[in-house]
């Protein structure tokens, strides 16, 4: 039976023309399923880039556009990536979008432990 993790890191006010970036580091063996980024006031991810690797390994390109990972596109790609327990998620996102917002990348994670870590 699978169980699910959804890990939420939060990037805190980002200012327009600005970037941040952070990391985590996996704390129990996962498959990594799905990244969703959400804009915390509900505004749009017009003009919002997102990077993001495992390992250094590149998951998307810099210049990808955020809002092709909301969570409610039918489009979103499905990973299914193997993120082992210490594997070192990275994201960098950067906001032109014409004023500060705060996002939320939650990290869709499977597991066939109970409880999920």
């Amino acid at each position: 039976m699978v169980f699910y993790r959804y890990h939420s890191l939060t990037t805190g006010s980002v200012a327009n023309g600005a970037s941040k970036g952070d990391s985590w580091k996996s704390d129990a063996k996962y498959v990594l399923e799905r990244v969703w980024i959400v804009e915390r006031a509900a505004g749009a991810l017009n003009n919002v880039q997102f990077y993001a690797d495992v390992d250094g390994v590149p998951l998307s390109r810099p210049d990808m556009p955020a809002e092709a990972l909301e969570p409610d596109k039918p489009q979103k790609a499905d990973l299914n990536l193997a993120f082992a327990e210490g594997s070192s998620f990275n994201y960098k996102i950067t906001n032109n979008s014409g004023g500060a917002q705060t996002y939320d990348i939650i990290l869709v994670l499977a597991t066939e432990a109970w409880p999920p870590a």
